[in-house]
């Protein structure tokens, strides 16, 4: 029994070499390929954890703003809202936005109105242009009406996008500022 063994390790032994001497190209190729994809793994990995591998900054990218609120037929005041002497005009500070952020600012709005008004808010002069597809800005009126002097507290959302087109479109337009023009008015009803 251990001859019958013995030889038929020495057959597989024989089968194998055969096999591999007829495919050697093929072999060497596969083996080729293993090797230089450990090399090149071990090379990536190498680099990126060594201490002198930063982030690009491109990624965390921060950009200041304001926005001038202009008011037709209403008065607005308080809460979140500043006031440009030099301008005469009012506006929202909204600091400094990263990628994802999301803000809100409140205020006053007040009617001079004599009759019963729905308010609108309409925003406009994006700088730089096209930023307005990575912004979006809403609010929290729901329709109800104003009479004569009467008054109602808003707030306006402000949320930026984070996703890859917007980092592109900060990079490639070198944005570190933005702003647009808020308005708001009364229409009778």
């Amino acid at each position: 029994m251990a001859k019958s063994v013995g030889r038929l390790i020495r057959k597989a032994a024989i089968a194998v070499t055969l096999f591999l001497y007829r495919s050697r190209r093929t072999v060497l190729l596969v083996a080729a390929v293993f090797l230089l994809t450990i090399i090149f793994s071990f090379s990536i990995a190498t680099w990126l954890s060594s201490n002198d591998y930063t982030p690009k900054d491109d990624y965390n990218r921060t950009v200041s703003t304001t926005g001038t609120i202009t008011v037709q037929g209403l008065e607005i005041y308080g809460g979140d809202i500043k006031y440009d002497p030099e301008y005469k005009s009012v506006y929202v500070d909204w600091g400094e936005l990263s990628l994802g952020a999301y803000k809100n600012a409140s205020f006053y709005i007040k009617s001079n109105s004599n009759v019963d008004v729905n308010l609108n808010l309409n925003v406009t002069n994006w700088a730089p242009t096209g930023i307005e597809d990575y912004i979006t800005i809403s609010w929290n009126y729901n329709g109800t009406l104003l009479g004569p002097d009467d008054e109602i507290f808003v707030t306006v959302n402000l949320e930026v996008a984070s996703s890859g087109e917007f980092i592109t479109f900060l990079i490639e337009n070198e944005v570190t500022a933005f702003g647009f023009d808020i308005t708001v008015y009364a229409t009778g009803v």
